[in-house]
């Protein structure tokens, strides 16, 4: 017979996890579930929908530095960051976002590894909490994505509730070499990962329509009045569980300072300017297809995945009420390219 965990196993279990790493997981802020590092199984909320904000951050800062330098000594120096190497473990990631962790692999770990971004991702655990009801929210269409909600594939252990118990019991599920470990002193077995119980509800939208249209109207008139809301605030890209552009600048004078990477998003009307003063997206309409075809062309052209998981937080957040769901369903219902 399987082993089902109680919640409070799953807090013991926690406390474990602290006892050699650090933790971080959802708790309540302000407006809604947050990403923060806690100290005690009681902060933790253990059944939510979704964070306001993405797990990223935690393998791709806001604000990174690079280097420090100091020309004005004898000789100049120049000191690189320290590399981060803190044991640290995601605690109940919805699957959506596991899968936009692994998508953030596909760029940082490409034809260049970058060193901090590798050191984060292989001291970092990621343990995901299945969504009951998938989806887990209005807003969310992961399915429609090649997410499914019931199990990320793709996280180190899998926490699955049991449905129709009347205590909240879960299984848990080692999925890699790194989850077995973790779960070596855990108060309870694991499962084996059998077959994924329940029926996913269809997609509310077919992506291959909407990609096959955008793959003959990238100059289409109708991305004028499809991104016509679109303030550029860059609200989207901030929340977003795959998104990694940045930007680089010295902070200092000349004579010392640092180097930083900080976020940046390809909704700014300051993204794409040249040093000559052109800018080849001059206007939003061209800055948000470009955020659309990245999510949707050009990213899986070279990758695989789709560049977005459905999570549903930019419909969520968008001051102007753009809704990526509806704009997609729009590109859908358009008639396809003749060939």
């Amino acid at each position: 017979m399987s082993e089902t965990w109680t919640l409070a196993d799953l807090k013991t279990w926690t406390e474990k996890l602290l006892a050699s790493r650090r933790v971080v997981a959802p708790v309540a802020g302000p407006r809604g579930a947050v990403w923060s590092e806690i100290g005690d199984p009681g902060e933790i909320l253990w059944d939510y929908g979704r964070t306001v904000d993405s797990p990223r951050s935690w393998l791709l800062p806001p604000v990174e530095p690079l280097f420090s330098y100091d020309l004005a000594d004898n000789p100049p120096k120049i000191e690189e960051a320290a590399l981060p190497s803190e044991p640290t473990v995601l605690l109940l990631l919805r699957p959506c976002d596991v899968a936009g962790l692994r998508a953030l692999d596909g760029v940082m770990r490409w034809d260049f590894k970058d060193p901090a971004f590798e050191a984060r991702r292989e001291a970092t655990l990621l343990v995901s909490l299945a969504c009951a009801e998938p989806p887990a929210g209005q807003t969310c269409f992961c399915t429609a994505t090649g997410v499914d909600p019931r199990r990320a594939a793709d996280a180190d252990v899998s926490i699955e509730r049991l449905a129709g118990s009347g205590e909240a019991r879960f299984h848990l599920h080692a999925l890699t070499e790194a989850g077995r470990a973790a779960l070596a002193e855990a108060p309870r077995p694991a499962t084996p990962a059998g077959p994924v119980a329940g029926r996913l509800p269809d997609p509310p939208v077919d992506l291959g329509r909407a990609r096959a249209w955008m793959r003959g109207h990238f100059d289409d008139p109708a991305w004028e009045g499809i991104a016509q809301a679109c303030v550029g605030c860059g609200t989207c890209a901030f929340l977003c569980p795959t998104c990694h552009c940045f930007d680089v600048s010295d902070e200092g004078d000349w004579r010392r300072g640092v180097r930083l990477r900080f976020r940046d998003s390809c909704a700014f009307s300051h993204f794409t300017v040249h040093a000559t003063g052109h800018n080849p997206r001059p206007r939003q309409a061209n800055r948000y297809r470009q955020r659309v075809y990245h999510k949707m062309i050009y990213y899986p052209d070279k990758f695989g995945p789709l560049l977005c998981t459905g999570c549903g937080r930019c419909i969520d957040a968008c001051p102007a009420g753009v809704d990526l769901l509806e704009v997609l369903q729009d590109l859908a219902s358009r008639p396809e390219p003749k060939p």
